[in-house]
């Protein structure tokens, strides 16, 4: 995150108002690309949440001071960081057959800096899905994904955790982080 204060602080404290909510959640997008490993700039936090806990996440972030911008479909804390989300069950890509997880699942979220994070195979999952499904963001989602394997030292094998649907994608770009 490239030492953005104020973004590092917004994960803090939504984790912190969903968690005493008692709303299950998981970071998903740049910062948990940054949290595992691969520090690269971004602007706002993503939100994995379940549909059905919408009501709950607006009722709690509304209630710490944070406004609903409708038009943006997000929410701004006092700093002005936004806050986007993303919904389990959901495409994880246009056109994917690949599902966000659950953020209730024990499985789909990692521990890391105190947050909770998707699984290192889960954001993989969904950058590959996502950047499938939009050619204006595939340059961006793959090359988290090259980096990742990089940092990682991922091989070809890690294929198996990944959905079958992606696994050929995931192949290529393995061997794209090999190449440097």
């Amino acid at each position: 995150m490239l030492g953005n204060a104020n973004l590092w602080d917004a994960a803090q404290a939504v984790h912190a108002i969903l968690a005493a909510a008692g709303v299950s959640h998981g970071i998903v997008g740049g910062v948990a690309v940054c949290l595992h490993g691969y520090r690269r700039n971004t602007v706002d936090v993503d939100l994995l949440i379940r549909p059905d806990d919408a009501d709950a996440v607006r009722s709690a972030l509304e209630a710490a001071g944070w406004v609903w911008d409708g038009a943006q479909k997000e929410f701004r804390t006092p700093s002005g960081v936004a806050i986007q989300f993303l919904y389990a069950g959901r495409r994880a890509g246009a056109g994917s057959q690949v599902l966000l997880p659950d953020p209730a699942d024990a499985t789909t979220l990692v521990q890391l800096e105190d947050l909770p994070v998707v699984t290192l195979a889960r954001l993989i999952e969904s950058k590959i899905a996502c950047g499938e499904g939009s050619p204006r963001r595939t340059h961006r989602d793959f090359a988290d994904v090259v980096e990742l394997i990089a940092i990682h030292n991922l091989d070809a094998t890690f294929a198996r955790h990944l959905d079958k649907s992606l696994r050929k994608t995931y192949r290529v770009l393995a061997r794209h982080a090999r190449d440097e």
